[in-house]
């Protein structure tokens, strides 16, 4: 009778941790702090790029606006992949197109020369490109 006992109380032990993994796995990444990633981005794109006064204000708008656009999307990113990598690449090209009007063509260039190989968790850059 304790080998039953034994044997139901590990499966009932077994099922509530895979019950429990199983929630953790599935769970959404946090939301981004947007504000702070916009301007942690522009910081770094101005220490790279020797921004102007009257550029900051314009650039910090534009990636603040295309991160918001961008954790807007993010739920297709599970749901319809094929949709979230069209949005995706319509909206980058919006960005290309925006930073450019803003950008120096020098500054253009050099800003594309920042783009990481892959995206890169501690290269807050990577979130325009990826």
């Amino acid at each position: 009778m304790k080998a039953f006992s034994l044997s139901r109380t590990f499966l009932v032990v077994f099922s509530a941790l895979m019950l429990v993994f199983s929630t953790v796995s599935h769970a959404q990444a946090p939301a981004m702090n947007i504000e702070g990633t916009s301007n942690s981005i522009l910081s770094k794109l101005d220490k790279a790029l020797t921004l102007t006064d009257v550029q900051k204000p314009r650039l910090l708008t534009i990636i603040t606006n295309y991160l918001r656009q961008k954790v807007n999307i993010q739920p297709l990113q599970q749901s319809n992949e094929k949709a979230y990598a069209t949005k995706l690449n319509s909206m980058q090209n919006g960005l290309q197109t925006k930073l450019k009007a803003v950008l120096s063509q020098q500054q253009y260039a050099d800003y594309q020369a920042l783009k990481p190989k892959t995206f890169d968790e501690t290269n807050v850059l990577s979130h325009l490109f990826y």
